[in-house]
């Protein structure tokens, strides 16, 4: 059986976009490859903000990259953006220090030396990224054309399995208006205190809020709380809205104001 066939069978079973790497990694350890990162945008722009992640990547190197915005360094992210074929790691240039660098921090944090990066475009002009990681090198891989194939049919079926996901989601979840509203402005980048003085409440109630919304999305952190509301449709993204002033009675939906 090929490399791909029991992780596509398995995919028609997954349950949540969130398990989507998992599933995928331990069908593939087998093979010789290390993790899995799924990545979808509602957006072609690549703002981290309305990322949707499912990944195998340690927590440890998540944070980290994150909070160092290596986003604006990450040389396969960037040469996916532009790509229609699949992406090998160990083909795109290393630039500066900087990605240099960053590059071997992500080995030494265990995602692997090398690996492969399949993007997927759709009509409506979402973005989505499959990422397979290893540590022999390409050529070890096993046959090449048959690898690839096997790899990036693999990687459609889970845009495809993520994608029935989202459309399938129940959204009615029961978040408040005021609730979405916190949320809306996290996204926008505010702090607590900068919420809390554009929705005319005390930092606590902002803490509360919060609290709230990941007990209810099942999330553990406001990150990751942002991502999920964006994949169910709850924030949709525009350059002019106010939360202060936008009716928010149809369907508890926010927007995500943005200057970009």
């Amino acid at each position: 059986m090929l490399l791909h066939e029991t992780a596509i069978k398995a995919l028609g079973r997954c349950k949540s976009i969130e398990h989507i790497s998992r599933l995928c990694q331990a069908h593939l350890l087998d093979f010789g490859f290390r993790h899995v990162a799924y990545l979808t945008l509602r957006s072609p722009v690549l703002a981290p903000r309305d990322w949707v992640v499912s990944t195998t990547y340690p927590r440890e190197w998540q944070n980290r990259y994150i909070a160092r915005s290596y986003a604006k360094l990450d040389p396969v992210l960037n040469a996916c953006s532009h790509a229609l074929l699949p992406v090998l790691w160990d083909t795109v240039p290393i630039t500066s220090r900087e990605v240099r660098n960053l590059v071997g921090e992500a080995v030494d944090f265990g995602i692997g030396k090398t690996g492969i990066s399949v993007p997927l475009r759709s009509p409506d002009g979402s973005f989505g990224l499959v990422s397979f990681t290893a540590d022999q090198q390409t050529d070890d891989w096993g046959p090449y054309s048959a690898t690839m194939a096997s790899l990036t049919l693999l990687a459609m079926h889970c845009h495809a399995r993520a994608n029935q996901l989202l459309r399938s989601q129940d959204i009615d979840l029961g978040l408040s208006a005021r609730e979405i509203e916190c949320i809306s402005w996290s996204s926008a980048g505010k702090s607590i205190a900068e919420t809390a003085r554009l929705m005319g409440i005390t930092e606590r109630t902002v803490r509360f809020h919060r609290e709230n919304i990941r007990v209810k999305l099942g999330t553990q952190t406001t990150m990751e709380s942002v991502s999920k509301a964006v994949l169910l449709g709850l924030i949709v993204r525009n350059k002019n809205w106010d939360p202060v002033r936008t009716d928010r009675s149809a369907n508890h939906q926010a927007v995500i104001w943005s200057d970009q």
